[in-house]
């Protein structure tokens, strides 16, 4: 799902990839819906306009994040050599950002070199299970949310949506003989 890969890139350029729970407000079907992490940063998830190869208005390109801030924006998808930004002045640390992230984390800026760096120290990667299911979760929320055509409040700790039945029951589908278990 691209979802998850662009919920997983947006998390981890917020240094925020263990959110405890996230609250999702529904603006409509054809809206972008704005979520808000529990440390009150919004993550706001756009739905391309048809294809996920299609334009848009926030990045060119698949699997794309923006993070905008008092000082202009900065977009990145893949396939970009370089981030788009609002204002040259936000490239001036760019080299530097790179390097701090290189030397504090110890990993590479390639998901390949990162995998195999990971096979070789028995580390889990950047982009690991629980890294990878906590944004899936947020994925099939917003999913939840929409079909329920209202807001939710969604633990990902506990990856169920406190006090409400109705959206929980929408976590998993009923299962038939003889599937169960």
């Amino acid at each position: 799902m691209w979802g998850a890969h662009s919920v997983t890139q947006a998390l981890a350029g917020l240094d925020m990839t263990n959110v405890s729970f996230i609250q999702f407000e529904y603006e409509g079907p054809d809206a972008s819906m704005v979520t808000r992490l529990s440390n009150g940063v919004n993550l706001v998830l756009f739905r391309s306009p048809g294809s996920v190869w299609e334009p848009c208005k926030f990045w060119h390109g698949a699997c794309g994040e923006r993070f905008d801030g008092p000082e202009g924006w900065v977009a990145a998808a893949d396939g970009y050599s370089g981030p788009d930004v609002s204002s040259p002045a936000l490239l001036q640390e760019y080299k530097k950002v790179l390097a701090d992230y290189t030397a504090r984390t110890q990993r590479p800026l390639n998901h390949v070199r990162d995998f195999l760096d990971s096979i070789r120290s028995r580390r889990l990667t950047v982009a690991n299970p629980e890294v990878m299911r906590r944004a899936m979760n947020i994925c099939l929320a917003a999913d939840i949310c929409e079909q329920l055509k209202r807001n939710l409040k969604f633990d990902l700790s506990k990856a169920e949506f406190p006090g409400d039945p109705e959206a929980n029951r929408m976590r998993s589908r009923a299962m038939r003989a003889p599937y169960m278990t």
